[in-house]
Order: C-alpha cells, then structure tokens, then sequence
C-alpha cells in the first residue's frame, strides 16, 4: 500500500520551522555585528576591514554549522542537497560567478568613461589593492558565504517540499528582503526592492547550476564593488549614484541572467554539475 502524502498544512508547518531555525541565527549574528561594529567615519581603515573579517568567519561557521544540523538531522540529507556541494569544483564556480558580475560592470564604467563621468583611483596603488582585498574577504565571510548558503542553499532546499521553480525563487527572495528590512530598520520601498532583485538573481544563479557557489562569487564581486564604489575613497565616480547602481546591479544583473540562460555554465567551469532543486 503506497502511502498518503504529508497534508500541506504539516508540510507548511514543517517548513516554516526548519527555515526559522535556519535563518535566525544568521540574522541575530549580523545584527550583533552591527551592535559590535557601528559604522565608522573611514570604512577603508584595515583594522575595521580586519574586525569585519574576523566576525564574519564567526558568522561563516555558525551558518554553516546550523545548516548541517539541520540537513543531517531534520532533512535526513546531504550538504550537497542544499546547495552546498564540493569546494573542490565549487571554487571554480565561485572563479566564474565574480567573473560574470566583473566584465559586465568594467565594461558600463568604461563606457560611463567614455562619456565624460571615470571611475578614478584616488589613493596609492598599494593601499587600494590592500582596501579591495581585505573588503572582499569581508564581503565574503560576512555577507556572500552565510547569506548564500542560508536562503540559496537551505531555505530554497526546504522551500522545495511545499513550491517548486519559480515559486521557490520569488518566496526566498521575499524572505531575504524581510530579514534585510528587519536588520537595516529600514522598509524604504526603494531599498527593499534592491534586496527583492538580488534574492531573485542569486536564487536563478542557484537553480540554474545547482550550487550556491556561483551565486556567492557573483554576491562577493557585486557587494565589493558596491560598497568600494559608493562607501570608500580609494576611488571616486563622478557619474552619480544613479549611474553607479547601473553599472554596478542593473547591467551586470541582466547581463547574468542572458548569459546563464542561453548558454548555461561552461564545462571547464564544472563538468558535472548536480541537478538543480
């Protein structure tokens, strides 16, 4: 006798807690790290990048460690089923996913350039290049890594026993915008409309390789940029804040998403990648 399936309103119910228990802990961590760390009149000063670099391997490990637990224990799986396969192939992916965010965003400052309004470099080429790396492993341990392997990899995972495809998509990346909102204090429709597209490109990245490891590389590369362009003086854009989200989330976001979908991942990037969930 084959047996019933689950009720939906357990399985909403079963869903909902194992998605709480997922994300609290990397909302209560980050919003400690604001406690800890308010922001600061120079954001570039390598002792703040280092204390945002040493948390965020904190805020890493935790997430990591809860999705595990939760994987293992609650979901009777793998981490590869959530998302989160192999660093062994997925660092090319994360290689791959910064690259398809960079050469898109180049090309618009160039262009922007062209036009009268540079990006400019305003400090040592030393300090600049100590300000980009030690702001990218921020970026990464705080915000790419945890964020990434929470709603891309378990949410979108747990998601997958009440909605499939697009509903997957577009419900962990309303999720994503709650916490953001929450954490900011701030429902600026504007704002929140930025975290909604984000969630959105990155839980496309993720459905399309079946690996959170793209769209981690592809969050790294934006957010660095981002907040190296619009927050740090090593450089200066004279184009405006308008021109700037442009060419840092609008053309490489869409440019992402054509190439992804008419050409998919190329092989040396991964040979084999698992089925997407």
């Amino acid at each position: 006798m084959t047996p019933s399936p689950t009720p939906l309103p357990q399985r909403l119910a079963s869903t909902a807690w194992r998605i709480a228990l997922a994300v609290l802990p990397l909302g209560a961590a980050l919003a400690i790290m604001v406690l800890l760390m308010p922001a600061t009149s120079d954001p570039s000063d390598p002792i703040t990048l280092a204390g945002r670099i040493a948390v965020g391997v904190g805020i890493s490990a935790v997430s990591l460690f809860v999705i595990a637990l939760l994987i293992r224990k609650a979901d009777g799986k793998r981490m590869r089923d959530a998302g989160v396969t192999s660093i062994r192939t997925g660092w090319r992916l994360v290689l791959w996913g910064a690259l398809v965010w960079t050469v898109p965003a180049g090309a618009a400052f160039g262009v922007f350039a062209l036009l009268g309004a540079p990006l400019t470099v305003t400090a040592e080429t030393a300090e600049v290049a100590q300000t980009v790396l030690l702001l990218l492993l921020a970026v990464l341990l705080t915000e790419a890594l945890p964020e990434e392997a929470v709603f891309r990899g378990y949410v979108t995972t747990a998601l997958g026993a009440v909605a499939r495809g697009w509903w997957v998509i577009v419900i962990q990346a309303l999720l994503f915008t709650l916490v953001a909102g929450a954490l900011r204090q701030n429902w600026n429709p504007v704002d929140l409309s930025l975290f909604l597209s984000m969630g959105i490109g990155f839980g496309y990245l993720r459905m399309t390789t079946g690996s959170v490891w793209m769209p981690v590389g592809f969050h790294a590369a934006f957010q660095t940029g981002s907040q190296l362009v619009l927050t740090h003086e090593v450089v200066h854009f004279t184009g405006g804040t308008g021109a700037a989200m442009l060419a840092l989330g609008v053309i490489p976001f869409t440019a992402a998403a054509i190439l992804v979908s008419t050409t998919g991942t190329p092989r040396i990037v991964t040979p084999a990648l698992p089925a997407a969930r």
